[in-house]
């Protein structure tokens, strides 16, 4: 019988099945490349084209009331300018945008606060002029209106003028009333500011409230009304800040109606509060001045002056 000899340099089964191992891993790794970008990557991109011309054709833009329901306000201003930019003139971006960039305002400061709530306002303002639904001009006339008061003294009148607007479109906010009656009375309107502090009043009778009310019923020469409401602001409140205001006022009321020994002890109490009250040392040498006692009246006023330079009483009464 032969015998076969098989020489191993003619035979390499071994080496053949690795040379198809690679390449069938090589097919496998391209084939998975394929597969992924086909339907991840592309799939994912089309996707996404499909949601936006979704939400610009439909205006449906519910996700940025969410984020702005939880306080996403950043994410709201980043996804949402896009959409503005394809519809300038949708007013429910234009207020939920405002709306964004008022919230983010409360936390900023200096430049980056008032370009924030200019941002507010610019979209706000055209929301409104291109808004017809009720629901929707509700919320966006009480943003704005903060969002004037947030600007100072010099838009108090804009703030309350939205204020209004929104409350009357039925709106209702427990700081509502007391916002509109401070905006009236920095405005001089005091019957306005009295009917809000009134309402403010009766939802909550805060130590702010009842001095705002009082100083109202001052000015506008209510004395009984407004000594009603500084005792019991003296009898209920233990902030020493709003007590001085009250005994400094209630001081004021009994020296216009020439209770001169009154209003001394009223600005006794003031002075055990604050000893370098500029309004109390003016309001005590008025007294002096009535009573006769031009050395200690201008004794006073110099205290006066001496304590806040700029105080125009008494550098009118000393020159």
């Amino acid at each position: 019988m032969t015998d076969y000899h098989y020489s191993k340099y003619l035979y390499k089964p071994k080496k053949r099945k690795k040379k198809i191992f690679v390449v069938l891993f090589i097919l496998l790794l391209m084939g998975g490349g394929i597969f992924y970008s086909i339907f991840f990557l592309d799939f994912y991109k089309l996707y996404s084209k499909m949601v936006d011309t979704y939400r610009v054709t439909f205006n449906d833009y519910r996700f940025l009331q969410k984020n702005l329901d939880t306080g996403n306000y950043n994410v709201v201003i980043h996804e949402g300018l896009p959409y503005l930019q394809k519809k300038p003139y949708n007013p429910q971006l234009l207020r939920y945008i405002g709306e964004a960039y008022y919230y983010i305002s409360t936390g900023l400061t200096g430049d980056e606060k008032e370009g924030s709530i200019d941002k507010a306002i610019t979209c706000l303002r055209k929301g409104i002029t291109l808004s017809t639904f009720d629901d929707i001009l509700t919320k966006t006339y009480y943003i704005l209106g903060m969002s004037y008061f947030k600007k100072g003294a010099y838009y108090y009148e804009l703030a309350a003028t939205y204020l209004g607007k929104a409350l009357n479109s039925g709106y209702t906010d427990d700081s509502l009333f007391e916002i509109l009656g401070y905006c009236y009375f920095k405005l001089g309107d005091y019957d306005e500011s009295i009917n809000y502090m009134q309402r403010a009043k009766s939802v909550n009778p805060k130590d702010i409230v009842l001095l705002f009310l009082a100083y109202a019923y001052k000015n506008k020469g209510m004395y009984g009304s407004a000594k009603n409401e500084l005792d019991r602001l003296i009898q209920e409140s233990n902030d020493d800040a709003i007590l001085e205001e009250a005994f400094a006022a209630l001081a004021w009321v009994d020296f216009q109606e020439e209770r001169y020994g009154n209003a001394k002890a009223h600005l006794a109490r003031v002075f055990e509060l604050n000893e370098n009250s500029a309004e109390a040392h003016y309001l005590y040498g008025n007294i002096f001045e009535k009573e006769g006692d031009l050395i200690s009246a201008r004794k006073e006023w110099r205290l006066a002056l001496k304590i806040d330079p700029k105080h125009i009483g008494a550098i009118e009464k000393l020159y």
